[in-house]
């Protein structure tokens, strides 16, 4: 199976995918920690933790059709290879932070970075393998992300890193070490360097061409409401599980529910992709929505040490069909020639993360840690309207296409199962 697979993907996609699992293992040992950092060592209020955690969406969703841009423009294993070095800089800064503006700062810079490297990564996967193999990338690159979801959780657990900043310390030095090493794996440029010279000149007048892509539009929207609940997992829920005296050791089952996100979905992530290799692409990302939006009605239960456990399964279902999906379905709908700048314009989505831990924080400021039933009501119902907007794009591709849609899928779908 290895061997097959090294058959498949070059030596750059597995540095990608190996500086993936690397650079995610540090980045859930400290991210998904820092709004409890905020409040229980720097003294911040809910509100203003908020406010960190959602800048870095903000300046994703500001900058993220520039940044894919870039990547239609300027040659990839240039920006791979220094954005990871000024990145781990930024990371590295979090540690002498002590101040609100301090954080809002870094974290901005933080999602700057993130819009410009994601969409050339992205690309740079695609560029770089067949067609036929490209939903099998997508989705090991997904499985290299939960590997390190799985571990980063537990490490901070196991070193007791929770009230801490210095995993960033260690995510810093992982990013330069990364950006390191894509400049030996990439230093002749190559394939996706002619690719860039040849293609990338009027990505940014392309901006039009997107506008009138209904599909597409469509379906950024709908996904914007699920990446809304999606964002809730490292922001209101963490906020809710430390603070509500319901549960013994709240922070403690919030570092348990983290790397049982990453079990369920790696135990089942194959599996799952076997059985819906045939299934109508918008209908993958439609059911996660829709699974994402119902996993917060366990919080309006009796409170037990279940509910979360319960919460983390489903929620993790619907997060599986997201990673599974939403990327390929992305380089299957853009043209070749636009790549970077579709991959850098589905970063929209987050404009979900952006208000998702704000209105979280603010709903938990009105109603209360210990009155969840009104706060995660809400947040679900708004998380399942989007379900409306992806089946408005799945409508508007099938009077486009004229065909069904699922014969256009289907044949990569059973490469990438």
């Amino acid at each position: 199976m290895g061997f097959h697979l090294s058959r498949k993907l070059n030596s750059r996609v597995w540095n990608i995918l190996a500086g993936t699992f690397f650079t995610r293992t540090a980045l859930f040992m400290s991210v998904p920690y820092l709004a409890i950092f905020l409040t229980s060592q720097k003294h911040l209020s809910i509100f203003l933790a908020g406010c960190v955690l959602s800048i870095n969406p903000l300046v994703n969703v500001l900058f993220s059709g520039f940044g894919g841009a870039l990547a239609d423009r300027l040659p990839l294993h240039k920006i791979i290879a220094v954005v990871p070095i000024v990145w781990g800089s930024l990371f590295i800064l979090f540690y002498y932070a002590d101040s609100f503006p301090a954080f809002l700062l870094l974290n901005g810079l933080n999602g700057l970075c993130y819009s410009i490297f994601e969409p050339a990564s992205k690309k740079v996967l695609s560029t770089e393998t067949l067609p036929e193999n490209r939903l099998l990338v997508f989705n090991l690159r997904y499985t290299a992300i939960n590997l390190g979801c799985f571990l980063g959780p537990l490490l901070s657990l196991m070193f007791n890193m929770k009230l801490t900043l210095f995993p960033y310390v260690i995510l810093g030095v992982l990013y330069i070490l990364y950006g390191i090493s894509t400049q030996f794996f990439f230093r002749h440029g190559g394939r996706i360097h002619v690719s860039v010279a040849s293609r990338g000149i009027g990505s940014l007048k392309n901006l039009g061409a997107i506008r009138k892509d209904y599909v597409f539009l469509l379906l950024l929207a709908g996904m914007s409401f699920s990446f809304f609940g999606y964002s809730q997992l490292n922001g209101t829920v963490s906020q809710y599980l430390t603070a509500t005296s319901a549960l013994a050791d709240g922070a403690r089952m919030y570092s348990v529910i983290l790397s049982l996100n990453a079990v369920v979905i790696l135990a089942a992530q194959f599996a799952v992709l076997r059985w819906i290799s045939k299934w109508n692409p918008f209908h993958v990302v439609l059911t996660s929505n829709l699974l994402i939006a119902a996993s917060f009605l366990f919080f309006v239960l009796p409170v037990s040490p279940l509910m979360p456990l319960l919460f983390i399964t489903v929620f993790s279902l619907g997060e599986l069909l997201i990673g599974a999906r939403f990327d390929a379905l992305v380089d299957e709908l853009s043209p070749e020639s636009n790549k970077g700048l579709y991959f850098g314009c589905s970063e929209f989505v987050k404009i979900g993360t952006t208000f998702g831990p704000m209105l979280g924080a603010g709903l938990l400021g009105l109603y209360g840690v210990e009155s969840p039933v009104p706060v995660f009501g809400l947040i679900g119902g708004i998380t399942a309207a989007g379900a409306a907007l992806i089946g408005g794009a799945r409508f508007q591709h099938l009077r486009k296409t004229r065909q069904p849609v699922d014969a256009k899928y289907t044949g990569v779908h059973q490469e990438g199962a």
